[in-house]
């Protein structure tokens, strides 16, 4: 539990660098995002008290950041070379605190809720990640495309084809190889392969249809863990 305090207080520097119009330090990749994390994670290392209050120091200003800050624009600097918007870095740290809180109530044996509402906004802000994500070599000859059906949200997809990865709206043309049903949260989860797709079944995904839907089972390993 202490490492997982550390890791989130280390999540929420970088997020107060941000509010704060300075940069921090990103990995150059993908695979390289957890070795840093580590790095970084023993940096700071502490009772977990000590980081709890360290923690509570920084939200108020990091609050008041998104408060004033909210656009799709791509300007904040992410791993990988990549850029996120404000509203996918305010998502995106909403996933942090409520990924994290589930390892350290599972820790403790506690129950903990996964709000579907806040996991639909967490999905929706992954469409500025999934790009960074791709792991390298994938080939150009790579062309899968899955679709997402998620209660209470609009439908989305990821395709991968010429060597990029994509995931946005669906549209009426899009012809989907495979077509995939869950809630936000397992979705969620599934694509930040924090579950497996056995693991995504028995929390409510169904294979619904596609012209190949078999291809769905190889979806994630064309990605780096996120």
């Amino acid at each position: 539990m202490q490492q997982i305090a550390a890791h989130v207080l280390t999540l929420a520097h970088r997020y107060h660098q941000i509010a704060r119009g300075r940069d921090y330090r990103h990995a150059g990749s993908a695979s390289a995002v957890a070795a840093l994390n580590q790095s970084e994670l023993e940096a700071v290392l502490a009772p977990v008290s000590e980081l709890a209050d360290q923690l509570q120091a920084l939200l108020p200003e990091i609050d008041a950041f998104f408060d004033a800050n909210s656009d799709d624009r791509l300007a904040i600097p992410f791993h990988g070379c990549g850029f996120m918007s404000t509203n996918t870095a305010q998502t995106n740290l909403l996933g942090e605190f409520l990924l994290h809180g589930q390892d350290v109530a599972q820790a403790v044996k506690l129950p903990w809720d996964l709000p579907e509402r806040d996991m639909a906004l967490i999905l929706r802000g992954a469409r500025e990640m999934v790009p960074i994500y791709l792991r390298p070599g994938v080939g150009a000859n790579v062309d899968i495309c899955v679709a997402f059906q998620v209660p209470a949200a609009r439908p989305y997809l990821i395709h991968i084809h010429d060597g990029t990865p994509e995931m946005r709206e669906r549209r009426p043309e899009d012809r989907p190889d495979a077509v995939l049903r869950a809630p936000a949260s397992t979705m969620t989860q599934l694509l930040y392969q924090r579950i497996g797709q056995f693991a995504a079944v028995r929390r409510g995904l169904w294979l619904t249809g596609g012209r190949r839907p078999w291809v769905a089972l190889k979806l994630m390993t064309y990605f780096e863990r996120a």
